[in-house]
């Protein structure tokens, strides 16, 4: 913790230098401007979430160019083919814990990001520079401030059916020895509940879901100096004593109903907290240092112990019928049983210095940092099937004729269908280091702007070093017209979630790094069309791993079958579409076509995340005339994913397209008081979230039986700004 130690010393310290009271500022003329990599920046007064169903920054996310999301209630996303594991969480600078454990996205509980501390937000999904960690797919950055603006209010309260956050800021400044210190501290508590969405379901039962967490921001600033501490805190519980399930599946001439009969309980807990702290020194008016560090700490649970009875049935489709809806024909039964006692702890702290130069049209970043991981995954897991008296697999009596004498030899024990048993420990130390080397873009002309960086990480545990050499060129041409090529190496140092095989029932402790190479191509163009500002950015992509793990998709739990070794690639063009219709806000537009594919054998083979497509429709208006009644539409259109046999590595099936609408309305009374309606699922469109596979012993045969996502929903929201 020395980098801790060293980060609270120099919190106390004041230069010796004036601060002057008052200025006067000279007007700037802006020729150039920095650029960020395959960067795009939002802006949007609805940070906070009106119309999104989980009231997160990852729903706005999700309708972006690139990324294709299948289950609304969780914070995760798939980037270009990439899994739910390959995307980098920035917050003010820190790289963020998120839960490992979830199977879907109503035990996954609140989103890490708090939508009221948010003041801007970055995300590339692809071809980002060197001063971003180590992941394969994307980085979304999000800024948090603690000082009061006109987007961040001092006091806010929110209050809706199943959900409420309570946000308030404060100013602390006060005068030092050598100067004004501006000073300013912001905490936000949130609450949320899974349940109202969950009830909407097939599956009936005694339910708990909820979600809790606590942040704070504070933020000092001098002439020379700035600090800033963040904290977060987050707890999340999911409990269900199911009873019974219906679930009706397949095609328009053949229908099937299952109906399970259940008894137990299973229960998942989530709990992890951070802190980091951070502070930079301006040497001259273009240099600085920087010291930080963080600690972060997971506790992940899973109990459960679930019996069932099922009756797979078809179903009566004859209109004429006085059975109509009925089963007709009972095609099995059987009996199923899941049990898990599983737990993973982590334990990881970070400190890094660094270098910042800024003048004359460039910037140059240089750090070294220091991580340290501990966890502990302990994975005990099975399923029984039963099928007419018959456990699968089945282990048959042995019948023996010896000496005239019949010997019947019974089975001495139950063979379970799936086991999985293991326990792992991850030690590890990674050391990183960046060079980072921005040239400004001129605002016209055939002289490019760059984004050239050399990131540097060993990792102790595998014993690997690499070197990952990242560039873009962006040239601002005339009619207004962008374009920028990138390329860059991307090592992705391995999580326990990643070390561990299901296939086997191992930990892959010695596992290697999974790598990456991004090649990118962009063309981009603003125009404006009746009086509204619109931009269009175009990307052409291709992404190859050279050294890949094979996983599968459960909901949104990704099971690794091992390590390989195999090869993988993403090809893909995005398109977005941005445009201002209402002032401060952006409506967006967004669509992506993308094969991903992996060969771990002889032949290519789809990915678990190979999607395909993705559209993707945001809209921020107000009615004519009158800004106070808003109205927010989002449409997100997905291919489905992906499937087999669980832990098989064919996936020869693939689930029914992703669709999905959402509307909210907000009337203001005033600059501080607002009324939402929010409707859910407009089409009220059955989704599928994953699978749920039984068999039937009559006839060998294994029935994928869809786990299906939210039904249609209402909510009322009361905002009131202090």
């Amino acid at each position: 913790m020395l980098g801790f130690l060293l980060c609270a010393s120099t919190w106390g310290a004041l230069p010796q230098d004036t601060v002057p009271q008052e200025g006067t500022l000279q007007e700037v003329e802006v020729i150039a401007r920095n650029i960020e990599a395959n960067t795009i920046r939002l802006k949007t007064l609805n940070f906070g979430g009106v119309g999104q169903v989980g009231g997160s920054i990852e729903g706005l996310v999700r309708s972006l160019a690139g990324v294709a999301g299948s289950d609304e209630l969780s914070s995760q996303y798939s980037v270009r083919g990439g899994n739910f594991d390959e995307n980098l969480l920035i917050i003010n600078g820190f790289e963020v814990y998120r839960p490992q454990l979830a199977r879907s996205g109503q035990q996954e509980g609140l989103s890490a990001i708090n939508p009221d501390f948010v003041q801007f937000l970055a995300f590339s999904a692809g071809g980002f520079d060197a001063s971003k960690g180590d992941k394969l797919s994307s980085v979304l950055d999000v800024q948090y401030r603690s000082r009061n603006t006109y987007e961040l209010p001092g006091q806010q309260i929110r209050a809706g059916l199943f959900s409420g956050r309570v946000f308030a800021s404060t100013l602390l400044d006060k005068k030092g020895k050598n100067g004004p210190v501006y000073q300013s501290l912001a905490v936000g508590v949130r609450y949320r509940s899974n349940a109202p969405f969950i009830r909407g379901g097939d599956v009936q039962g005694d339910l708990r879901s909820d979600a809790q967490d606590v942040q704070f921001l504070f933020e000092s600033a001098s002439l020379r100096w700035f600090h800033e501490v963040l904290g977060i805190a987050q707890t999340s519980t999911f409990a269900l004593r199911p009873s019974s399930r219906t679930t009706e599946f397949g095609t328009v001439t053949e229908v099937l109903r299952l109906n399970v009969y259940m008894n137990g309980i299973e229960r998942y807990q989530y709990q992890n907290a951070f802190l980091g702290a951070r502070s930079r020194y301006s040497l001259t008016e273009n240099q600085q240092l920087f010291l930080e560090s963080s600690v972060a700490q997971a506790l992940e649970q899973e109990d459960m112990d679930v019996e069932s009875a099922y009756l797979l049935g078809e179903v009566n489709n004859n209109l004429g019928s006085d059975a109509f809806g009925e089963i007709s024909y009972l095609r099995g039964s059987g009996g199923h049983q899941r049990y898990a006692r599983n737990q993973l702890w982590v334990r990881e702290w970070q400190s890094k210095a660094g270098y910042v130069y800024k003048g004359d049209g460039q910037r140059v970043e240089a750090a070294l940092s220091y991580r340290h991981q501990d966890g502990l995954d302990i994975v005990h897991e099975w399923v029984n099937l039963d099928s007419a008296g018959y456990s699968l697999p089945h282990q048959p009596t042995a019948v023996l004729l010896q000496g005239g004498d019949t010997l019947l030899t019974t089975k001495e024990s139950l063979r379970l269908f799936q086991v999985t048993d293991s326990r792992g420990q991850l030690v590890n130390g990674k050391v990183h280091a960046h060079v980072l080397w921005q040239g400004a873009i001129p605002e016209v002309g055939f002289k490019p702007g760059w984004n050239a960086g050399l990131r540097y990480v060993r990792d102790s545990r595998s014993g690997e070093q690499r070197l990952s050499p990242r560039l873009s060129l962006y040239w601002s041409l005339p009619s207004r017209h962008g374009v920028e090529l990138s390329a860059g190496s991307y090592a992705q140092t391995a999580s326990v979630r990643e070390l561990r095989d299901w296939s086997t029932s191992r930990f892959l402790g010695q596992a290697r790094m999974q790598h990456a190479w991004h090649a990118i191509a962009a063309v981009e163009k603003q125009f404006t069309s009746k009086g509204r500002p619109f931009f269009w950015r175009g990307e052409a992509y291709i992404k190859y791993l050279d050294r890949a793990f094979p996983f599968e998709q459960d909901g949104m739990r990704v099971r690794y079958l091992g390590e390989g070794p195999g090869v993988a690639r993403v090809v893909g063009v995005d398109n977005r579409v941005h445009s201002e219709w209402l002032p401060g806000t952006e409506s967006w537009a967004s669509l992506s076509l993308f094969r991903a594919q992996e060969r771990f054998g002889e032949v290519w083979t789809d990915r678990g995340s190979d999607y395909r497509y993705s559209f993707s429709l945001r809209v921020e208006d107000a009615l004519p005339d009158n800004l106070n009644d808003k109205v927010y539409m989002q449409i997100n259109v997905t291919g489905g994913f992906p499937f087999g046999a669980p832990l098989s590595a064919d996936k020869d099936f693939r689930s029914p397209p992703y669709r999905r609408m959402d509307l909210g309305f907000q009337h203001d009374f005033g600059p501080k008081a607002s009324l939402g309606l929010e409707v859910f699922n407009l089409l009220e469109i059955r989704n599928t979230a994953s699978y749920f596979w039984i068999m039937d012993i009559s006839t060998a045969r294994q029935y994928a039986v869809p786990n299906y996502l939210t039904n249609r929903l209402l909510n009322l929201i009361f905002q009131y700004k202090l």
